[in-house]
Formats: C-alpha cells, sequence, structure tokens
C-alpha cells in the first residue's frame, strides 16, 4: 500500500487547515477520510477477496488493477458525486431530509471529494515505491 505514512501526513494537514478555516469537526474529518479513501476501498476490497488481513502483502492481481483504476479517476468520484446529489435532491423534493440537512450532506461531500482531489494529486506528483514512503 504506497504511501500510507504520506496520504496520512497530508490528510492531517489538510483536515487542520479545514477545521481552522470553519471550525467543525466533521468537514475536517470528512476531508481526511477522503484523503484516505481511494486506497482503502482498492486495499480493502482486494483484501477481502483474497481472504487475507494482511493488507500490505495484497496481491496485484486483475481485480486489484481494476480496482486501482476505477479509484483513481477524477470522473468515476465527481459522477458519484453528482449520483449522491441528484438523491439528495430527490429525497429533499419528497421531504424526507431537510433543506438544512440538505446543505450539510451537500457541504460534507465537498470537503470529502477535495480530501479525494488531493489524494490523487499526490499519487501524481508522489512516485510511491514503499509502503511508508
Amino acid at each position: 500500500m504506497g504511501g500510507v505514512l504520506t496520504h496520512t501526513i497530508i490528510g492531517i494537514v489538510i483536515a487542520l487547515i479545514v477545521h481552522f478555516m470553519h471550525y467543525k469537526l466533521e468537514f475536517s474529518l470528512a476531508a481526511f477520510v477522503g484523503n484516505l479513501l481511494p486506497d482503502a476501498l482498492k486495499f480493502g476490497i482486494t483484501a477481502i477477496k483474497q481472504l487475507t488481513w494482511k493488507i500490505f502483502a495484497v496481491e496485484q492481481d486483475g481485480f486489484y488493477q481494476f480496482l486501482a483504476v476505477h479509484t483513481s479517476n477524477y470522473a468515476n468520484w465527481f459522477s458519484l458525486g453528482f449520483f449522491l446529489f441528484g438523491a439528495t435532491i430527490l429525497l429533499y423534493h419528497y421531504h424526507v431530509i431537510k433543506k438544512k440537512k440538505l446543505f450539510e450532506y451537500d457541504e460534507l461531500y465537498v470537503f470529502l471529494l477535495i480530501g479525494i482531489v488531493m489524494h490523487l494529486i499526490t499519487d501524481a506528483i508522489v512516485i510511491e515505491s514503499n509502503a511508508w514512503i
């Protein structure tokens, strides 16, 4: 799992910046989780499929490569966001969620997306060759 330490440090820095700008813990946690989410999905789902607890020893087979391609694509994350936004608008339209909650969900997704984009930018800039670098 390339860049565990790098992504964790960058996630903490992003979370601190968001926290000092907005003073809301849930926004900073969303940015932190967003920074770790692509690798957590990629390695977690692959480990479950390979029936192993050793996340750092996951074999990079065809399924792993499939997840790696799809979790490192900006378009997939933005289209997922549009789907979630549409679902929340539909729930708002049928009065399942209130307007205030709708705006909170949208803000949380924006900060989650900021974390994901920072993760993908870090992957593009830093060549990860080790599990901890």
